[in-house]
């Protein structure tokens, strides 16, 4: 039986970059951290039960056009009580968002995306009560 996602893994191309924007500027914990020749860093992170591995030495890929329709994960979305204001915080942090904060016409969810340093697409969301 599946009980629910455990965690999410991203590879980053800098991880120590990528650690301090997941912990200084969007609030997880950092759980462990472990080296080694098969996997090189690997760093866990933990905020509200929601576990993160960040694991280094990633390459960048090359850009899709607009037009492509790619395949596999599209975003990671980070609950929050209040989108606006957790905007506001992220941007007096320098995060600059690609779409401000606004209410989806088909769910109801408040919501607004911003990129980590890897180019990673987040989402923050609230859902109507």
């Amino acid at each position: 039986m599946i009980l629910g996602v455990e965690h999410v893994a991203i590879m980053t191309t800098d991880i120590e970059r990528a650690q301090k924007f997941y912990t200084e500027v969007l609030g997880f914990q950092q759980v462990s951290r472990y080296e080694s020749p098969e996997v090189g860093t690997m760093i866990n992170l933990e905020l509200n039960g929601t576990r993160i591995e960040l694991f280094g030495g990633g390459t960048p890929r090359e850009a899709p056009s607009e037009e492509d329709k790619v395949v596999g994960l599209v975003h990671l979305a980070l609950g929050t009580d209040d989108v606006d204001e957790e905007c506001a915080r992220l941007k007096g942090l320098g995060v600059p968002f690609e779409v401000e904060p606004t209410t989806s016409r088909f769910s109801g969810n408040r919501l607004a995306f911003f990129r980590d340093p890897d180019g990673n697409r987040l989402e923050l969301v609230k859902r109507p009560e």
